[in-house]
């Protein structure tokens, strides 16, 4: 019998609490290598409190958390060189390029000479970015922005993928690509994603499994299939809507 493979991300008891609230509230979670991973929950549910715990960038409560078998507090600077981020709402550099940008943000991760130029040409022809390569950021559309922020998580390769809000100011054709390039990275690089969002249709898409936040609690945690079977709902906004109105 195969070993069972160890999970990329391990969340237990995480907490986040500032003055005035509580954030992020004992939760726990675990993403498998390979796994796209469904992180559900409103706008200001407490997932990218979450994911910024995951990153190092802040420092929980109570709790733990480990990517890759790294500890997000004591090893943050390792999590982070494994780790590509694409933050729900970000502010480009308005006066670089694209080309610019990403050696900047290669730079960042050790990267430089003909490695570092060979990725730039690569993530600038996989997002359709060549005839914009030396153009203002600034002039750029909600849709190319995010294909920039793509661009710039993925430049060092990472194993783990966190994504926030990923498809926001996407049109469908731009949306369908976003969702295939997830599958294809878990699937043929194994590549661990992250996915949090609140558009339904799109875990549905890419997820089997899924953890849902709401006002900073999990609610549920389990496969979509599963959940639907438990709560007898047919359609994802069916199943969303029930779990909501049960922990309101």
């Amino acid at each position: 019998m195969a070993a069972a493979q160890p999970d990329a991300i391990r969340v237990c008891g995480l907490t986040k609490a500032f003055t005035d609230m509580v954030a992020v509230d004992a939760v726990s979670f675990s993403v498998g290598v390979g796994e796209v991973f469904g992180f559900m929950g409103h706008n200001g549910a407490g997932k990218t409190t979450t994911l910024r715990m995951l990153l190092g960038l802040l420092r929980p409560t109570r709790g733990q958390a480990s990517v890759l078998g790294h500890d997000v507090v004591n090893e943050s600077l390792e999590v982070r060189q494994l780790c590509g981020f694409l933050p729900a709402d970000y502010a480009l550099p308005k006066d670089m390029t694209p080309r610019r940008f990403l050696r900047y943000v290669g730079a960042m991760f050790g990267l430089s000479g003909r490695r570092l130029e060979q990725r730039i040409e690569a993530s600038l022809e996989q997002f359709e970015l060549l005839d914009v390569a030396d153009k203002k950021l600034g002039a750029f559309s909600t849709g190319m922005t995010q294909k920039i922020g793509l661009a710039q998580a993925l430049i060092n390769e990472p194993r783990v993928l966190l994504l926030d809000e990923p498809t926001a100011g996407l049109d469908p054709l731009g949306r369908h690509a976003l969702l295939e390039l997830v599958q294809r990275l878990a699937t043929e690089q194994g590549v661990t994603v992250l996915f949090s969002t609140h558009i339904l249709s799109d875990v549905e898409r890419v997820c089997e499994r899924v953890a849902v936040l709401h006002h900073g609690k999990l609610i549920a945690h389990g496969t979509l299939a599963g959940l639907k079977q438990q709560y007898e709902a047919e359609q994802m906004d069916d199943l969303y809507l029930t779990l909501v109105r049960q922990a309101s």
